[in-house]
Formats: C-alpha cells, sequence, structure tokens
C-alpha cells in the first residue's frame, strides 16, 4: 500500500481520484462527503508524501495520482474536466476541423465564451488555428492522446456527448 494511505478518508480521495483524475477540491468534497477543510488537509498530506499531484488550473487546483500521468496527460484532463472545452474538444474529435461559426453552432455558447476558451486551449497547447480562405480552422494538436484519455475516462465525466462520441468511435472501430 502506497505511503500516507492508512487511514480510510485517504483511502477514498486516493480510490475516487483513480476513477477520476482532474477533479479539484470542491468536486471531490461534494462527491465523498468531507468537509473542506479536512479534505484540504489530507489532499495537502497526500501530495506532500508524493502519493498526489496537484497542477494549478487558473483559480482551482485539480488532483491527480502522482505517477498515473505525465504533465501533457494531466493538462489535457483538467481541460477535459471543464464542461465548454470538453464540448470543444468532442466536437473536434468528431469533425477534426471546424471553424468558428460550426463551434459556435455545435457548442452552443455566446461568440465571446467560444472565442475565450479556444484561446485558453490554444494557449495550453491543445489547439492548432490554421486559415482556410477567410475563416480560422480549429483542429486538435495531439488528436490520439486526447481521445485515449477521453475514452479511458468517460464514465468519470457522466457528459452524454462524450457517450455519443464514444459509442461512435467504437462503431468505427469494430
Amino acid at each position: 500500500m502506497s505511503e500516507g494511505l492508512e487511514l480510510e478518508s485517504r483511502r477514498r480521495i486516493y480510490d475516487f481520484l483513480v476513477a477520476n483524475p482532474g477533479t479539484h477540491l470542491r468536486r471531490i468534497g461534494h462527491a465523498l462527503g468531507m468537509s473542506t477543510g479536512m479534505l484540504s488537509y489530507h489532499l495537502g498530506y497526500l501530495e506532500r508524501n508524493g502519493v498526489l499531484k496537484a497542477e494549478e488550473d487558473g483559480h482551482r487546483k485539480r488532483y491527480f495520482i502522482a505517477r498515473a500521468f505525465v504533465e501533457a496527460q494531466r493538462r489535457i484532463l483538467a481541460v477535459l474536466r471543464q464542461d465548454v472545452p470538453r464540448k470543444i474538444l468532442v466536437e473536434l474529435l468528431t469533425y477534426e476541423g471546424r471553424t468558428f461559426a460550426e463551434l459556435q453552432a455545435s457548442v452552443g455558447v455566446s461568440k465571446s465564451t467560444l472565442s475565450y476558451h479556444l484561446q485558453k486551449l490554444m494557449h495550453r497547447d491543445l489547439l492548432v488555428r490554421t486559415k482556410r480562405e477567410r475563416e480560422s480552422v480549429f483542429t486538435i494538436k495531439d488528436l490520439e492522446e486526447v481521445r485515449k484519455l477521453l475514452l479511458a475516462n468517460q464514465s468519470s465525466f457522466h457528459d452524454d456527448a462524450v457517450d455519443r462520441f464514444a459509442d461512435l468511435w467504437t462503431k468505427l472501430r469494430t
């Protein structure tokens, strides 16, 4: 057993993060029914002892099992935990190259919201923007890695779009 997992509460946190990598503190606390203070204490302990790895994600910290993912995978999973970026990535996995207008129609957010999230995804080096005539076309930089992580963690997202993509991918592979 890993160092620091002797307590039941720490084991529960560990097991939750095995099933839900990249989850932030409040969601972990809500799912496990733990207070923020107690959860922060145990997460800090597990992080200091090398069991967990925390990644800053804007105003949140996202937690991962330390040896389970490399930095690039943690970056992708952190983005997949967010609704709008996940919808964008699922759309781009399904229809590899999409214009801004196509993404806006499928994701269903305002232009400013979509622009914000596309910029964030490009800044994190997950998307590539190319020009096609007068339009920008967006594609995923590492398509296979994003697809692999999305499918491997499908059940933890609780998202119909992810489930539809997984069904489509399974049908295409068989």
